[in-house]
């Protein structure tokens, strides 16, 4: 019934998080068809040993409702980029590639624009036409200083929307420069100019995406304010009410391609403590997901479309819808983002 194309699924030496065995059960519970698990583990996923061994992990959960992509890491070393291209070619659950353009959570952070283009000429150069997913923030105007956890809503200045604008930006000329002939595809945008910047790109030709997801629909920055302000730090941050009510209309017009969830579950101790980690849960709501934009006009097409046949058809695959038969996981997260929005509209109960 649904596609999430980006979730951390943890494991390895973060199962105290999640492990992929919960993930996919929790997907299969909530009517999710497949997940596309991120490279940044702990170790990450960027070698052929790494890769085996999240895959014998998914196997091995006995979920097989569920499809299991896998994305590989980018780092700032051609050969590795050639391996990847490698295990790309090899296993046909690695769905494609992850590039870090600003360093978020892990350690694959490709920051100055010297190593982002080597990584589009590198795959240029040995024919990769598959999607590289990237995380748009720039380096450079990510200013750290200004955070202050006793003021969580300094994440917002911390991060701010320049620092995608200018980062998407950067990954469109350098994809062009570089005669990039894969499929570009931008994560998680929150910035209504950012996707303005990728429609244009369309436009001139360039095979590029993008996908929103809900919290940057359904919530605004204020949230960080509140009591709970350290359990809403994300990247990129939540932005004002205005940027979220700008992204609904573009997701409603058809200029943002797909729903994604980014979840990405932490320890109530990190979150509320040094190192503050960011990032929210996100897996276990798809139900409303699909209800909100119900509710809010969108079509029963729009609906299948940004939430399982446009990923879909980027992606490639061919992946059966099932029914969905609802089970709540919400509260295996120790945290529900969306208690507020689930009691105000109808969705599965039972």
């Amino acid at each position: 019934m649904f596609i999430d194309p980006h979730v951390h699924l943890r494991d390895f030496q973060q199962s105290d998080k999640e492990t992929i065995r919960h993930g996919l059960e929790v997907a299969r519970d909530c009517g999710v068809d497949a997940v596309f698990d991120m490279p940044n583990t702990n170790p990450p996923v960027i070698s052929e040993e790494t890769v085996a061994a999240r895959l014998k992990l998914a196997e091995a959960a006995n979920c097989p409702e569920v499809f299991y992509g896998l994305y590989l890491g980018m780092t700032t070393d051609p050969e590795q980029i050639k391996k990847m291209v490698e295990l790309y070619r090899k296993y046909p659950k690695v769905v494609g590639f992850k590039l870090y353009a600003g360093h978020s959570v892990g350690t694959l952070g490709v920051v100055s624009e010297a190593e982002q283009l080597t990584v589009y000429q590198t795959l240029a150069s040995v024919g990769y036409d598959g999607v590289l997913a990237v995380h748009c923030e720039k380096e450079s105007e990510i200013s750290n200083s200004l955070w202050d956890p006793q003021n969580p809503e300094s994440h917002c200045l911390a991060r701010p929307p320049k620092a995608e604008v200018e980062s998407v930006k950067d990954q469109v000329r350098l994809a062009q420069t570089a005669g990039f002939a894969g499929k570009l595809h931008v994560v998680h945008v929150s910035v209504p100019a950012s996707v303005e910047i990728i429609n244009q790109a369309k436009k001139n030709g360039l095979d590029i995406s993008c996908a929103v997801c809900p919290h940057h629909l359904v919530f605004d920055q204020r949230q960080l304010s509140g009591p709970d302000g350290l359990y809403w730090k994300m990247n990129p941050p939540l932005r004002s009410s205005d940027a979220s009510n700008k992204m609904l209309e573009y997701l409603k017009k058809g200029l943002i391609d797909w729903l994604e969830t980014d979840h990405a579950p932490h320890t109530r101790q990190e979150k509320m403590n040094p190192p503050y980690m960011s990032g929210i849960p996100g897996l276990s709501w798809w139900p409303l997901y699909a209800a909100f934009l119900n509710d809010h006009g969108f079509t029963e097409k729009q609906i299948e479309s940004l939430t399982f046949s446009n990923a879909l058809s980027k992606f490639g695959l061919t992946i059966q819808k099932k029914s969905l038969i609802f089970k709540d996981h919400r509260q295996d997260y120790g945290f529900d983002p969306y208690a507020e929005l689930a009691a105000k509209i109808d969705w599965p109960q039972k």
